[in-house]
């Protein structure tokens, strides 16, 4: 009993509010909310890129030309956000998979747990005939 007590309270409070989904919802919604961070993520590195090494980027930049530059730029930029994407979505898929696994265990804790009580009613309700 107490086993399953400290998973309820401890662990699984995020576990079985997960029960609820199927994986590919809980990865989906998850893999959704990732984009805008993978975008500001992508950004925010550019920006560091440019603030650290300004001259690399003007040498890229005359070297290759305008429209070149900002589509090798524009590329990696694209590139980095899908990578970051299917990279979390894969992240979200694993997590799920740990958390069933950890809801199995959760489960034979509890029928493990209600057949003791059965268990002690049967003895109960024949100490009391």
């Amino acid at each position: 009993m107490s086993k399953v007590a400290l998973y309820e309270h401890g662990e699984g409070k995020t576990t079985l509010r997960l029960n609820k989904y199927y994986k590919t919802d809980y990865s989906s919604a998850n893999f959704l909310s990732s984009v805008p961070l993978g975008i500001l993520t992508g950004l925010l590195i550019g920006l560091l890129v440019f603030i650290a090494d300004t001259n690399w980027v003007m040498r890229v930049y005359e070297k290759i030309g305008g429209t070149g530059a900002i589509l090798i730029f524009a590329a990696g930029f694209i590139l980095f956000v899908v990578g970051y994407c299917f990279f979390s979505l894969y992240m979200f898929n694993h997590k799920y998979d740990n958390y069933r696994g950890n809801l199995r265990t959760y489960g034979l804790n509890l029928r493990r747990l209600k057949k003791v009580y059965e268990e002690e009613q049967a003895a109960e309700n024949a100490a009391n005939k």
